[in-house]
């Protein structure tokens, strides 16, 4: 598809601007790991948390990345890669900066004996140090929690290849339903290492038996994003907010295109099932992805 080919996307909408319903939703994940952590006997399925997350790194990453190849027809992917190691890199060395000082000052102290931690935590694969890749398995005591960051970073350096991949070759609903099937070989392969006995930490951290979380989180995103107005599914979105700005807006016969609101997002995935039940033609156009991070 040419650049003539591919209207701008809209300035508002899901596809752009901060979203406090997905913050609310971030929230609430925080809210349940934490308890799950404090109060495991109230809340022991909390950890479902990290599960939200994963979906919803899957879901933002992918509207950005959409963004951009819906109005440029391609992706830098070095200013990508470099804005996701600049996003959170520095805050990560920062805090083993600190657990290292800490453990000089204070070797007693349960800060101490955590510099072996470091390099795991700060080359984003303390996911693989948990079930023993490198050698022996280890918790990382204060840093084991980077895993889950691990498991993110480890995602983005794959995913966008192979995004753009099947964009060159599909249209976005198609990748779509192809993401939600690689999701689904990914839950089978799960499945399999429970049956065979794995390790739980093998099982918990590895970046194969978490993708398929982030990339449902993918396919969402690249559902909302084929939607075209006009269409029949478009037809079940809601109007709330600004409709959009000659400087970043899509317009349509002189009129901006409506922005839907995240309250009828039941209503979007229902009005795209009844348009795949009746056969409806799924449209791709770039200027009516108005759903996005």
């Amino acid at each position: 598809m040419s650049a003539a080919e591919r209207p701008a996307l809209p300035g508002t909408g899901l596809i752009a601007g901060r979203k406090h319903a997905l913050d609310g939703l971030r929230t609430i994940a925080v809210a349940g790991v934490f308890f799950f952590h404090t109060a495991t006997d109230l809340v022991p399925g909390g950890s479902i948390g990290v599960d939200v997350f994963f979906t919803l790194s899957g879901f933002v990453i992918t509207l950005l990345i959409m963004k951009e190849w819906s109005t440029t027809g391609r992706l830098h992917l070095g200013i990508f890669y470099a804005k996701r190691l600049a996003r959170l890199w520095p805050a990560l060395l920062a805090l083993c900066a600190v657990i290292l000082v800490a453990g000089l000052l204070f070797p007693a102290s349960g800060w101490g004996g955590q510099a072996g931690f470091v390099l795991p935590a700060a080359a984003y694969v303390m996911n693989l140090a948990h079930f023993g890749v490198f050698g022996d398995s280890i918790a990382g005591e204060t840093l084991g929690p980077t895993w889950t960051l691990a498991v993110e970073e480890q995602f983005y350096l794959v995913w966008p290849l192979l995004l753009l991949v099947m964009l060159r070759l599909w249209k976005v609903r198609t990748v779509a339903f192809a993401t939600l099937a690689v999701a689904g070989a990914f839950l089978l392969n799960r499945i399999l290492l429970v049956t065979e006995g794995q390790p739980l930490a093998r099982i918990y951290n590895g970046p194969d038996t978490r993708a398929d979380e982030l990339l449902i989180g993918c396919a969402l995103a690249l559902l909302f994003t084929s939607v075209r107005t006009g269409s029949r599914l478009h037809g079940g979105f809601g109007v709330r907010g600004p409709l959009g700005s000659p400087a970043g807006g899509h317009h349509s016969g002189g009129r901006p295109v409506p922005v839907p609101g995240t309250r009828h997002t039941w209503r979007v995935v229902h009005g795209f099932l009844g348009c795949r039940a009746r056969g409806a033609r799924p449209a791709v156009s770039g200027a009516d992805r108005s759903l996005g991070a």
